[in-house]
């Protein structure tokens, strides 16, 4: 399976540590991660206050002001 490096910093290298379970490679931690908040986005509009269109625009301020792109 092809691979690639990625530089990222300290504190998101320590992140991801700390997500690592037991045995668990870093593809899998991302990989899982990356699951999660795609589900979080199909979620989107499903609440009763505000329409789809502004909760996926809450969802991408919380991830800007976690130091995630949107």
């Amino acid at each position: 399976m092809p691979s690639r490096n990625v530089a990222v910093q300290q504190a998101v290298y320590d992140a991801l540590a700390r997500e690592k379970r037991s045995g668990e490679s870093f593809t899998s931690v991302l990989r899982r991660l990356l699951d999660q908040r795609e589900g979080l986005e199909e979620l989107a509009g499903s609440w009763g206050a505000g329409t789809g269109r502004s909760t996926r625009k809450a969802l991408r301020s919380l991830r800007a002001s976690a130091g995630r792109s949107p």
